[in-house]
C-alpha cells in the first residue's frame, strides 16, 4: 500500500514551532506516528525505528514524501525513492503489573519549568512542552517529573485525532533523554533511531514519572509510568545523531546545575 503525506506548515502550523537555523522540520515523534497509524490502531509496539533523513520544510515549502506500507514494515521515501525513515511493527506486549519507579521523591528536586526551557536550552517552541522536575541526573541515569503538558494539544493540526503514538509525550521523552546528552556532550544531537517502542497508555492522566538509563555508546533507554506506577510508554535501543553545532555556554551553565 502506498500514500501520498503531505508535511506542511498549513496542516501542522506546529512546525513552525520546530525549527534549526530557520527551517521548519518534523519531529521524530510525528515521523514515527506517521509510520505507526499505517497499521491498525490496537497495534503498540513498535520496532527498528530509523530516521535515515531529516524531513525539513525547506524555504518553508511543504514536503511530500511516499509512505509505504505492508503487513510488518511501514516507510516513508521521497519522490526518487530515497528512504527518510523507517519502522517495524512488533509483536504487542502486556505489561505484567506494572512497575515502580524508586525515585527519590522525599528529596528536593531540581526545577527547569517552562519558561527556563523553552527557548534557553531547546528549539522547541509552545507546542511540545511541559515542566520538568527532576529527583535524579547523573552520567548513568535521569529521573523526572514531567508535569503541565497537553497530550492532545490542537495545535497539532491533523495529528490532533487518532493517535497512535502519543506525540507530545513522545517527545517530551525524547527531550528528557536529549537533556542528558546535552549536559555530558559539547555538541548538539537528534533523535534519530530507537530499537524498541511500546504504548500502554495513550492518554495517561496527570503527571508522568520518567527513568532515563544511559548506556555505552550514548544508547539510553527510557521507561514512563503515571503516579501510580502503571506504565504509559517505554523505548529502548535511543540513539542520537551528534551534530557539529556547539551548546553554548550559556546553556551549559543551565545543565550544570542539575549535575551537581
Amino acid at each position: 500500500m502506498k500514500a501520498d503525506c503531505t508535511f506542511s506548515l498549513e496542516e501542522l502550523p506546529c512546525l513552525a514551532d520546530h525549527q534549526l537555523d530557520g527551517t521548519p522540520f518534523v519531529p521524530m515523534a510525528m515521523i514515527v506516528d506517521e509510520l505507526a497509524r499505517r497499521f491498525s490502531l490496537n497495534c503498540c509496539c513498535f520496532t527498528d525505528i530509523e530516521v535515515k533523513t531529516p524531513v525539513m520544510l525547506r524555504r518553508r515549502l511543504a514536503k511530500t514524501l511516499v509512505c509505504t506500507c505492508d503487513e510488518q514494515t511501514s516507510s516513508l521515501q521521497d519522490e526518487n525513492g530515497n528512504l527518510h525513515a523507517i519502522l517495524t511493527k512488533g509483536a504487542n506486549i502486556v505489561a505484567d503489573g506494572g512497575f515502580v519507579l524508586a525515585a527519590p521523591r522525599d528529596a528536593i528536586p531540581s526545577a527547569l519549568l517552562k519558561k527556563q526551557l523553552y527557548p534557553a536550552l531547546l528549539f522547541h517552541g509552545p507546542t511540545f512542552q511541559a515542566d520538568f522536575v527532576f529527583y535524579e541526573f547523573n552520567r548513568q541515569t535521569v529521573v523526572v517529573e514531567l508535569s503541565d503538558f497537553s497530550p492532545a494539544n490542537p495545535s497539532l493540526g491533523r495529528y490532533a485525532q487518532n493517535q497512535s503514538v502519543p506525540i507530545v509525550l513522545f517527545d517530551l521523552l525524547l527531550q528528557a533523554a536529549g537533556l542528558h546528552l546535552m549536559a555530558f556532550s559539547d555538541t548538539y544531537g537528534l533523535p534519530t533511531a530507537c530499537a524498541s517502542l511500546s504504548i500502554f497508555n495513550r492518554q495517561p492522566v496527570g503527571n508522568v514519572l520518567v527513568r532515563v538509563t544511559c548506556h555505552e555508546s550514548d544508547l539510553y533507554s527510557i521507561i514512563a509510568g503515571d503516579a501510580t506506577g502503571k506504565p504509559v510508554m517505554t523505548c529502548s535501543g535511543l540513539r542520537f545523531a551528534r551534530s557539529v553545532r556547539k551548546i553554548e555556554a550559556d546553556k551549559k551553565d543551565i545543565l550544570k546545575e542539575l549535575t551537581r
